[in-house]
């Protein structure tokens, strides 16, 4: 037994809802958007800097040797807060912890320790959450172009860490 074949096809909603004139105009949704971030900015800053009080706890543990255990933690500490700032507004204590990411993957490569890069970062993330630094184009960049040095000195293939 065979009949007529009918294909059917649904109708797709979301298309014909995204065709359809009205609602909010895109530039008044962007700035309800934003509004609706910066609501967030107080839970935001108790999240992060609760982050960096853990990170250098666990940056402590390491009294100046390297501890693969602690480099782990450190990393994991640090790169899962990575995006955070950036959706409250604050870019550069997301690029200071990339950089901090960075040389820890390179300290971890190395299984090697730098007390004081890391403390370096740990400070620069400090004072970019505590101080209007993020909103200062020059200073900011200075910081970052700081850290960006420190995290190159131990990236050198040739294993140096001079200069």
């Amino acid at each position: 037994m065979s009949g007529p074949v009918t294909i059917h096809v649904p109708e797709n909603r979301l298309a014909k809802l995204l065709r359809t004139p009205g609602g909010k105009p895109v530039a008044e949704a962007m700035a309800d958007a934003k509004q609706g971030l910066q609501s967030l900015q107080g839970d935001c800053m108790a999240d992060l800097d609760k982050t960096l009080a853990a990170a250098e706890a666990i940056a402590a543990q390491a009294k100046g040797q390297f501890d693969p255990k602690v480099a782990a933690d450190l990393y994991a500490t640090v790169s899962a807060t990575i995006g955070v700032p950036t959706a409250c507004d604050l870019e550069a204590v997301d690029t200071a912890l990339i950089s901090l990411s960075d040389l820890l993957d390179v300290l971890t490569e190395k299984a090697m320790w730098d007390t004081n890069a890391v403390a370096v970062h740990l400070r620069a993330v400090k004072l970019l959450l505590r101080t209007a630094a993020d909103k200062d184009g020059a200073g900011t960049q200075a910081i970052l172009e700081g850290l960006r040095q420190v995290s190159q000195r131990f990236a050198r293939p040739d294993g140096s860490t001079a200069g």
